[in-house]
């Protein structure tokens, strides 16, 4: 526009590369989009304008993941070998992690819009970043201590006036996995639990060779609980009578924990992955690093600072029971080491294996039939409105008896709910009850903040559902109508 209105003043301009190092990697990138697809393309058509074009389809024609697999597929087979692929199972394996931030001095309605949510660092693949995350966090965290000490200038539109901006990093917000990289503290093990750490109750399953946590949540009822001295329910012949573990501030775990362990290293001091095993690691304690947030000053004085991501939990735990209660092969919780470990551990007669060394059937299996059922009712039936859920029924696998490629929003419309609708009538009250109790808990727990008053209700009420006879639904099906 400029060269259009003067032309003489500026077509003769001599351009000049950045100096800038930062400016320049900007137009590397921007210089990057316009390379060709491949040698002898047509000019234009870059690995970034495919990539837009294919998302522009897909949100345009409301087309199905499937659907996208399938085109990026016969493009693949017709262009020459284009290396990493945007879509479809052609593409090699790309470990891509993004760290966004949000400001949390908005309205609650405003602080995850999309245009408040910050891009601050992106790690580059295709490896997972493993123990060597924070060697990727040392340029936010140099931002971040700049807004602690110094601020920056900006400008309040409201007042009509300068200020100094400063900021703080209040928590992270994570999947399990990548609160131990964030924190320090190995998820793994017998001592993964980051809040009860050596203070840990968890045991070996001696067939299933797994570490299980079963019953260490009752040290957290009040000390006149009667399930505390339930010898049937839980862990066979055994009362709880310890209290829960100390939550410990944050220079309690610097000082007291974190710097009195010989051997535990910087991520920036070893090398990324080069950490070596601390003095005591998975006996006493599980720190594997000493995280860089603590390089933070205002860090060790917040009560809270990791926090999980709950719709990764609801997803993990709704696969488990989805797959145990559809009986799927190999993904099934119930299995004969399962009931080998029960045997020892609970006093539940009907769940041991028979006298032959069989499995019997349990009360919360569906059988074949009503497995088909649900899936051709998911399949065929249900409907959402527009923008409330994808296409369920595209994870109902009829020949496979199985639900697959379930995303985590996916399974949290399907818990909070189907749930109650599709096995009112499929499972014994006494299975179904408890169900519809975590599915409610789920849902108001995503919903909004829970306190003891919200409990206290959800333990008492339990969804309200009216039947609606279909025959295209499972046998005695329901519609689901609130709570």
């Amino acid at each position: 526009m400029v060269q259009d209105a003067f032309p003489s003043q500026y077509n003769d301009q001599v351009t000049e590369d950045p100096m800038n190092e930062a400016s320049k990697k900007f137009f590397d990138l921007l210089e990057a989009a316009n390379q060709p697809i491949y040698d002898g393309c047509k000019e234009g058509l870059s690995q970034l304008s495919a990539s837009a074009r294919l998302m522009g389809m897909k949100t345009s024609y409301n087309l199905t993941e499937n659907c996208m697999n399938e085109v990026c597929q016969m493009l693949n087979d017709y262009l020459p070998q284009d290396g990493f692929a945007p879509y479809g199972q052609s593409g090699k394996q790309y470990s891509l992690w993004p760290i966004v931030m949000s400001p949390y001095n908005l309205p609650p309605d405003m602080c995850l819009k999309k245009e408040f949510l910050f891009l601050t660092v992106l790690i580059p693949g295709p490896e997972h970043p493993k123990k060597s995350f924070d060697i990727f966090l040392q340029p936010l965290i140099e931002e971040l201590l700049e807004l602690w000490h110094c601020g920056i200038d900006a400008y309040d539109a409201s007042q009509k006036e300068n200020f100094r901006l400063k900021a703080i990093l209040m928590w992270t917000i994570s999947d399990f996995p990548a609160y131990g990289m964030l924190s320090g503290w190995s998820t793994h093990g017998r001592l993964a639990c980051p809040y009860c750490m050596d203070d840990i109750q968890s045991f070996q399953l001696r067939h299933g060779r797994k570490s299980c946590w079963f019953d260490c949540h009752r040290r957290f009822l009040s000390l006149n609980h009667p399930w505390r001295w339930n010898k049937i329910n839980f862990r066979k012949n055994k009362i709880v009578t310890d209290s829960p573990p100390l939550l410990l501030t944050g220079e309690e775990i610097l000082w007291e924990r974190i710097e009195s362990i010989h051997g535990l290293d910087k991520t920036i001091d070893c090398g990324g992955n080069g950490h070596r095993k601390p003095c005591e690691y998975g006996e006493t304690h599980n720190w594997y690093k000493r995280s860089i947030f603590w390089d933070l000053p205002y860090w060790r004085t917040h009560k809270l600072r990791h926090n999980l991501d709950v719709m990764h939990i609801e997803k993990n735990f709704f696969d488990n029971v989805i797959n145990t209660i559809m009986n799927v092969k190999g993904k099934s919780k119930d299995n004969v080491k399962s009931r080998m470990d029960i045997k020892e551990i609970c006093n539940r007669k009907e769940l041991e294996l028979s006298n032959d060394g069989k499995a019997t059937i349990s009360i919360f299996r569906l059988s074949k039939s009503a497995n088909i059922a649900l899936l051709k009712w998911l399949k065929e039936d249900v409907q959402f409105s527009d923008g409330y859920a994808s296409n369920i029924g595209r994870c109902a696998d009829i020949d496979g008896v199985k639900l697959n490629g379930m995303k985590s929003h996916d399974c949290h419309v399907f818990m909070k709910r189907l749930l109650p609708v599709a096995l009112v009538e499929l499972v014994p009250r006494n299975v179904y009850e408890p169900l519809c109790g975590i599915s409610t808990f789920f849902r108001d727990i995503c919903s909004r903040n829970l306190n003891v008053g919200d409990v206290q209700r959800m333990k008492e009420n339990i969804p309200l559902i009216l039947k609606v006879k279909n025959k295209n639904k499972p046998e005695g099906a329901c519609a689901y109508i609130g709570s």
